[in-house]
């Protein structure tokens, strides 16, 4: 039939529709052409392909039946419903349409194994096993006609002669994997562990690419000692196909959970990121490896591309935000929090680690904000309250709110009384703004007999001792907060040079604060101290 412009336009706008995913839209297009033509085989077939894709078969079985009436020569269409039957479970109808399709098409073997599928459900062990035979008769004896016939036997529990008859196919078809395959599959299912182990040795020797082989063998190589051996066989599996992305992921949490490093590691990881680029998984076990190495901006690198395939997975943003804040990242840090909080708005950690980082870059009313806002979330965890109220200290302190400064970190350490961390901070703060210096003294006193080495806690130390004029003892402070002669803490550096003025050795003291502006030193004071050789208190 020759169809009209309309016919034409509905069609190919249905086709379009079809392609771009838009299905209701596509069918309602189909629809308006068999209101056009009703014997059109070709709008019935799209609309069975469109009901298929969304899985609704039963409407999918009638366009299909529908088109291969309407053109009975259609083989496509034919073979189409006769496996539409079968995910039917109309097993009757379909061994009818694959017998007329075997008359047209005696040699198509996935008509036979469709056919054998039927006969299997139905339990109609005869005419299953004579239309293998015919199958054999014209197609010579292979390999897939053994293991069809073998399922054929197992679906009707002759489970013996079906063994029997992949046994006699692997005399025939020496080396054929998938002979052995299908008798692993049959041992390991049915508990015959002993029986399958001693085939995957030889399937893993004839298709040393088999990717689930290498994995079951490894495991059971590992179960039974052979440790040599499994890893290899382990490791080979993650680099070939069929073991799944978790299957391999489990592998490498394996290896890495070893007490020594594996030496393949890297390459493992590696691969991985590369085969799974678009995963976040391959990424975030890529950033466990280095990090576990100590590469710490290799790590970071991995955990970042993780969270652009994902960004949904807290526990990659928590590791990135950890190690951002540890090695003082705090640009990089206040931004990747503040995009971990729009994915994660109730977690506190997130807030509590943006607003320090806002605060080390001293934007101190966005640290404020942000810290109040992320208290409120913190639940059951009494250090992190005290160590946000600490920062939310710090910011008020940077903000010149001196009493709503002190107000802060008591209220943080009676959250957490014992938090070296928080008296650190808040003596510190009292020395900086010489306020009530014998307080700071008796709260880094207690900091410092719990951790008598912290660096940071003997800076501090020193620091109140030479706000209050105890220039030597202050001294010995700072020299034993900055260890090494060549200290990269920039505070600390500069307070050596302080003190050193201070102490009447001008030479040494510029040498120091030359070396805290090197290492980039923020106190505005710090350049008129070495061109004017004379201390002026510190401006940040």
């Amino acid at each position: 039939m020759v169809h009209d412009a309309a016919y034409i336009r509905s069609f190919h706008e249905g086709v379009r529709l079809k392609l771009n995913g838009q299905n209701q839209e596509a069918i309602d297009k189909f629809n308006a052409c068999l209101l056009i033509d009703q014997k059109d085989d070709a709008a019935h077939f799209a609309l069975a392909q469109i009901y298929l894709n969304q899985e609704n078969l039963d409407q999918a079985a009638v366009h299909t039946l529908k088109a291969s009436e309407l053109d009975p020569k259609n083989e496509h269409y034919q073979s189409e419903l006769a496996f539409m039957y079968v995910e039917l479970k109309r097993f009757q109808e379909a061994t009818s349409v694959f017998d007329k399709l075997l008359k047209k098409a005696p040699n198509n073997q996935s008509y036979y194994a469709g056919a054998a599928e039927c006969y299997a459900k139905m339990g109609d062990a005869k005419k299953g096993l004579d239309l293998l035979s015919r199958m054999e008769n014209n197609l010579g004896a292979n390999p897939g006609i053994s293991i069809e016939r073998f399922k054929l036997l197992v679906s009707l529990h002759r489970d013996e002669e079906a063994i029997q008859v992949l046994k006699n196919a692997k005399k025939k078809f020496t080396g054929e994997p998938m002979i052995i395959a299908n008798l692993v599959d049959y041992y390991m299912q049915s508990k015959r562990f002993q029986e399958g182990f001693d085939l995957l040795k030889e399937l893993v020797a004839v298709d040393p690419n088999n990717g689930m082989a290498l994995l079951m063998l490894g495991d059971m190589q590992m179960q039974s000692g052979d440790t040599k051996n499994g890893l290899q066989n382990l490791k080979a599996a993650i680099k070939s196909d069929g073991p799944s992305i978790d299957q391999k992921m489990n592998i490498l949490m394996a290896l890495q959970g070893q007490e020594v490093m594996d030496p393949d590691m890297e390459s493992l990881v590696l691969y991985m990121r590369t085969k799974y680029p678009k995963q976040a998984k391959a990424h975030s076990i890529t950033g466990d490896y280095y990090f576990k190495v100590n590469q710490i901006v290799e790590a970071l690198a991995a955990y970042k591309a993780a969270v652009r395939c994902d960004p949904n997975v807290y526990p990659i943003w928590n590791q990135i935000l950890l190690l951002e804040y540890q090695f003082q990242q705090f640009d990089s840090l206040a931004v990747d929090a503040e995009k971990c909080s729009s994915f994660f708005p109730t977690q506190a950690l997130p807030y509590f680690l943006q607003g320090t980082a806002l605060n080390q870059q001293r934007k101190f009313e966005q640290a404020l904000s942000i810290l109040q806002t992320g208290f409120d979330y913190i639940l059951k965890d009494a250090d992190l309250q005290a160590e946000c109220q600490g920062q939310i200290g710090e910011a008020e302190f940077g903000l010149n709110h001196t009493k709503e400064g002190i107000a802060a970190y008591e209220k943080a350490l009676k959250l957490s009384v014992k938090n070296t961390f928080v008296k650190n901070n808040y003596a510190y703060q009292l020395a900086f703004h010489e306020l009530d210096l014998e307080k700071a003294i008796q709260i880094i006193d207690e900091a410092l007999k719990e951790l008598p080495n912290e660096g940071r806690y003997l800076d501090t130390k020193g620091l109140i001792l030479f706000q209050q004029g105890k220039y030597a003892e202050a001294k010995s402070y700072f020299e034993r907060a900055c260890g090494a002669k060549e200290s990269t803490d920039k505070t600390c550096v500069e307070h050596l040079g302080d003190v050193q003025f201070k102490l009447g050795k001008v030479d040494e003291a510029i040498v120091y604060w030359l070396r805290a502006k090197e290492l980039g030193s923020a106190n505005k004071t710090l350049n008129e101290k070495i061109t004017q050789k004379k201390y002026a208190k510190p401006v940040y």
